[in-house]
């Protein structure tokens, strides 16, 4: 039986992609609520916008989800590519802005060192997971696929930033001046990388919309 199972998953493409999304969205979700915990404990801001950044990024891969159906016509999924691409783009340019806020204006707290080992395994395995998935399928024309791919390279991605946010207040609460550099330039790097993830994606989606209606 577990063979079978095994087999499924090797042979049946649209059931391991369902299967490693409900993982993924199982972890996000429970990552979402560790962080409201924290953001409860040390009355942090960042904790609380970074849990509701997961939360919602939850919902967009519930709705992937739903919608990965071998019978969808072409035109149905790149439309999906095309919506998760705005709903990226809109969530993202709202946390940006608030994070920007939050570096310059909210006060930081020092976490325990379990909090930050929690935070460091989940970024690295998210990280190196999502880096090896995306280079496996945006080099074909999956595009439901792609957006499950693409959303988990951000997780991992924001994650990185709430990780390093992490370490610089609670190892390195001494060097405030650190903090004031490193941060804001990886926040940015963070937010340009996942606003072009975001265009590039709607910009594919509109190009290959006009070939199909052109063909």
């Amino acid at each position: 039986m577990f063979s079978a199972f095994l087999k499924k998953i090797k042979d049946n493409i649209e059931f391991r992609i369902k299967l490693f999304l409900l993982i993924s969205l199982i972890f996000n979700f429970g990552y979402a609520i560790f962080l409201f915990v924290v953001s409860q404990v040390y009355f942090s801001k960042w904790f609380l916008v970074m849990s509701l950044y997961y939360a919602l990024l939850s919902t967009a891969r519930i709705f992937i989800f739903f919608e990965i159906n071998p019978k969808n016509s072409l035109r149905k999924k790149i439309l999906i590519m095309r919506a998760c691409g705005y709903f990226l783009l809109l969530l993202n340019l709202v946390v940006s802005v608030m994070i920007f806020l939050l570096i310059y204006t909210a006060p930081y707290a020092k976490y325990h060192e379990i909090i930050v080992i929690t935070l460091a395994t989940y970024t690295f395995s998210a990280l190196t997971i999502a880096i090896v998935n995306i280079v496996r399928y945006l080099k074909k024309n999956e595009y439901v696929y792609s957006c499950v791919k693409v959303i988990s390279l951000i997780s991992a991605s924001v994650s990185m930033l709430t990780l390093t946010n992490t370490m610089l207040a609670t190892f390195g609460s001494d060097n405030e001046c650190l903090r004031s550099i490193i941060l804001p330039i990886l926040s940015g790097v963070v937010a340009i990388f996942i606003i072009v993830c975001a265009i590039l994606m709607i910009k594919k989606a509109n190009n290959d919309l006009k070939v199909l209606k052109n063909e």
